[in-house]
């Protein structure tokens, strides 16, 4: 693939969000820093002004998102490795995302807001891509790091990068951020982590400072990409659904009412599709197994009459939805591997820990779905079985928090590094009774 098929180099201007903090001039003993978190699919980040003594919050001066710019490479990490097998493909990919954290720092330089360092939290293998390492020991078993992270390294034109850990070759600095950032808040133990990307990674500690890692291939769909009408949340995208006497109401992005009219919604979010699900999961309109039901078959009358909607034509199985959006057959099947593969995976590192789901005192959901997701539509779904709707919580993107607490106080790095160094790590897909494990879970509902 020629580089000319990737995206140029990203207009941070554009890029930038309105901030939530004032950010005035610098006040005394203030310094800039700069929190990253390089994803598959987008790249946020965010700057805070920080005191050097103190171990207070830093207040927040600018932040912002755009799309990873290697995406012309694939959409999930192994096309992405495939890419940068060869020397000119992990320069091209390398340079793209050095590139982005390059033009942020030079944005915010023209503001005065030149940052003291930079902390990039990011999977393993875009950690490796940023870096310009070799990523042969990511792309066939036995899968390998080339390092361990947990360390600052120099890079031309930016200040020093700091790197959270690798704890293993698909459990990266995203999630080991995450875990910084949890710890920080005094997250009551025992906890999971799940970060929810292109890659699922979880991390379970316990009170006794056990920490058990797994991580498992979801695909891009939680971040909008795959389904037919997906797409990342922004202006124009459903992020809800919810039922009135005339049906399916969809909600726009940062809206609080349904969309009405005749105007057409620019995609549907990870968080829509799953609202979507739950709902018609409720009504009986999909069954257990992710298939239509028929009309007949159906007490409710408006889940009869949304049922008697569904048709299938060249395109396949689809039910119409408002707002010239569908839902198709295949969008289901795909977000229930989603489902099925979390599951799985959820339910291992439970066991490995010796406890039942109901153990936990938290599941924290990060990542691409921690943001908005509605937790009742996850557990009715079946995403967390044996934990209460009460333990679930939306924390947020966790990596790039975590990212500026460890630019923000980089002392806190060694003592993360070591709960690394002595993490457990479960190889998912290779123990025995996977398959038969992710086949059971391939239903809606626990």
């Amino acid at each position: 693939m020629p580089a000319e098929a990737f995206a140029p180099a990203p207009d941070t201007d554009a890029a930038t969000t309105a901030s939530t903090g004032a950010p005035g001039p610098l006040g005394a003993g203030e310094s800039v820093v700069l929190g990253v978190d390089l994803g598959t699919t987008s790249l946020q980040w965010q700057a805070w002004a920080v005191e050097a003594d103190g171990d207070a919050p830093g207040r927040v001066l600018a932040g912002g998102s755009l799309l990873n710019p290697q995406a012309g490479a694939g959409a999930d990490v192994m096309s992405r490795l495939a890419y940068a097998r060869t020397p000119e493909g992990l320069a091209t990919l390398g340079r793209l995302a050095r590139d982005a954290v390059r033009a942020i720092v030079e944005r915010l330089g023209r503001d005065g807001l030149a940052p003291l360092c930079v902390c990039v939290a990011a999977n393993t293998a875009m950690t490796d891509i940023f870096l310009g390492r070799d990523v042969a020991g990511l792309c066939a078993a036995p899968y390998r790091r080339s390092h361990a992270g947990g360390c600052t390294v120099e890079l031309s034109g930016v200040p020093p990068v700091i790197i959270p850990p690798l704890p293993a070759p698909f459990v990266g600095g995203d999630l080991s951020a995450g875990l910084a950032a949890l710890l920080h808040e005094h997250t009551p133990r025992p906890f999971v982590l799940a970060d929810l990307g292109t890659n699922g990674e979880l991390a379970l500690l316990t009170e006794d400072e056990r920490l058990i890692l797994a991580s498992v291939p979801l695909g891009p769909a939680l971040e909008g990409i795959g389904p037919e009408r997906g797409s990342m949340a922004g202006p124009g995208v459903v992020t809800e659904f919810r039922l009135g006497p005339q049906g399916l109401l969809p909600v726009l992005f940062e809206e609080e009412t349904p969309a009405f009219g005749a105007r057409e919604a620019a995609g549907i979010s990870a968080t829509g599709y799953l609202s979507l699900l739950a709902l018609l999961l409720r009504l009986g309109v999909l069954d257990a197994e992710g298939h239509f039901a028929a009309p007949g078959a159906l007490a409710l009358p408006l889940a009869r009459a949304l049922a008697a909607q569904v048709s299938s034509g060249p395109g396949g199985v689809r039910l119409p939805l408002p707002l010239g959006l569908w839902l198709s057959a295949a969008d289901v099947e795909l977000l229930l591997k989603v489902k099925a593969a979390f599951a799985v995976a959820l339910a291992a590192v439970c066991a490995a820990a010796g406890l039942p789901p109901a153990a936990l005192r938290r599941l924290a959901l990060a990542g691409a779905l921690g943001e908005h997701v509605r937790t009742p539509d996850l557990k009715d779904l079946g995403f967390a079985p044996g934990i209460a709707e009460s333990k679930i919580v939306a924390v947020g993107n966790t990596a790039l928090a975590g990212a500026l607490l460890l630019a923000a106080r980089p002392q806190r790095l060694r003592a993360l590094a070591a709960l690394c160094d002595r993490a457990e790590v479960l190889e998912l897909t290779e123990a025995p009774g996977f398959q038969q494990d992710y086949l059971a879970h391939m239903r809606l509902g626990e």
